[in-house]
């Protein structure tokens, strides 16, 4: 049987987030001709349950992992009571929360995550890939996500090297420049050293696998080789796929935290359906964790609903009419492949359906990047033949065993 070590520091199980279950389609579907091992870092007890829930979920996998949750205690608890104080100044304060404060800007270039190409690394970390190399006899190692990319340069020569890039972080900043407030020189600065960076790691491995064909011509000439291998819904997330003839809610999904879900919603919302609320004849669903500053902003229109994080979609997909208001990021829209497989139809910006559709081929969904675009879909379609539509779509591109068997053919 085919061996593989996987490097992450994102969690592939529960699949609350895109990342989560493009890793775990791979590793379920492929677990009978494929054995994983699986390394990690766990910072905190959240990071720990997750684990052990995959360990319990799939024990064919080997995970081993260097633990930093002690170390991390009194950030933690410093944590704690910063978020204790701020609860506490809103109960005493109100009237100087500002909903229209710039702290309600999403923009990459303002955020710290972003400042630097590469982070500092844990050299307990590094020891565990190579112990883990030598102990499992491993000759691949597939780096998921742009934080693990510099790991390429940890183990030894020998090694054949598989990057999954979900996400090309210079794609991401140059959409978000067009947004941003900052200066010119400092987008650029950021930028094109991210670029620079990025493709230096690319350059390192045997194979780099991307989600869409976009992205695989932004860096086709830094690699030796690159595959386009999309992921689809691992079984459990597919409801009951029954046809939907009534519709009266918009829905959209997606936590604050994710800087292209903010940048999103915020932009959906001040554009194109508060301007319009009178002609839009349906109350907008938004689940989520969002922050009290956004949910104040908003608190006068009764159509928004703030539902919060929420244990499982399904109840929310009934009558429901999706809208992905994406403008930046990069990969597969897994929101969209989510609404496609349960037959709930798509409402999706141009960039935000990247993918998901092509020139030739968009009747699945709805496409609009402006009011008037939004408000004659509003009028004009019919929800139930999309949402269909849709269906269709994925049953034909996303076929389960012809993804498998792209994503087989790259592991050795």
């Amino acid at each position: 049987m085919k061996k593989l070590l996987i490097v992450s520091l994102t969690s592939c199980y529960p699949l609350y987030h895109g990342g989560a279950l493009a890793q775990y389609y791979f590793l379920d579907g492929l677990k009978d001709q494929v054995e994983f091992v699986f390394c990690t870092i766990i910072t905190n007890e959240k990071e720990f349950e997750n684990i052990e829930i995959l360990k319990k979920k799939q024990p064919f996998i080997k995970v081993y992992f260097v633990d930093e949750r002690l170390p991390n205690v009194k950030e933690t608890l410093k944590s704690k009571i910063n978020q204790y104080l701020f609860k506490l100044y809103r109960i005493f304060f109100p009237k100087e929360i500002n909903p229209d404060d710039s702290t309600l800007e999403s923009d990459d270039f303002r955020d710290p995550y972003f400042f630097s190409v590469d982070k500092q690394r844990n050299s307990s970390f590094v020891v565990l890939i190579n112990d883990v190399i030598e102990k499992e006899s491993i000759q691949q190692v597939q780096f998921e996500f742009y934080e693990t990319m510099d790991y390429c340069f940890a183990v030894p020569s020998t090694i054949r090297k598989i990057f999954i890039h979900h996400e090309l972080r210079f794609k991401r900043l140059k959409l978000a420049a067009k947004s941003s407030k900052v200066s010119e020189s400092y987008k650029n600065y950021l930028i094109e050293k991210t670029e620079a960076y990025e493709r230096i790691c690319i350059a390192q491995m045997d194979e780099v696998v991307v989600f869409n064909e976009d992205d695989a011509r932004l860096l086709v000439s830094d690699c030796k080789h690159i595959t386009v291998s999309p992921f689809a819904v691992p079984d459990e997330l597919i409801f009951k796929q029954k046809e939907r003839t009534l519709f009266n809610r918009l829905l959209f999904v997606g936590g604050e935290a994710h800087t292209p879900n903010k940048l999103g919603l915020l932009w959906f919302l001040d554009t194109i359906y508060i301007p319009n609320i009178a002609e839009i004849p349906f109350p907008l669903y938004i689940l989520g964790d969002w922050s009290f500053l956004i949910k104040e902003k908003y608190k006068t229109y009764r159509q928004l609903i703030f539902c919060g994080i929420v244990d499982s979609v399904e109840p929310y997909f009934e009558n429901s009419i999706f809208v992905n208001s994406i403008l930046t990021g990069a990969g597969l829209r897994t929101k969209i492949l989510h609404a496609f497989v349960n037959k709930v139809p798509v409402l999706s910006t141009r960039f935000g359906a990247e993918g998901c559709f092509n020139d030739h081929n968009k009747a699945h969904l709805c496409l609009f990047d402006q009011g008037n675009e939004f408000l004659e879909i509003i009028r004009t379609t019919d929800f139930k033949a999309i949402g269909l539509k849709g269906f269709d779509y994925y049953t034909q591109f996303f076929n389960k065993g012809k993804l498998l068997s792209i994503r087989n053919n790259i592991i050795n």
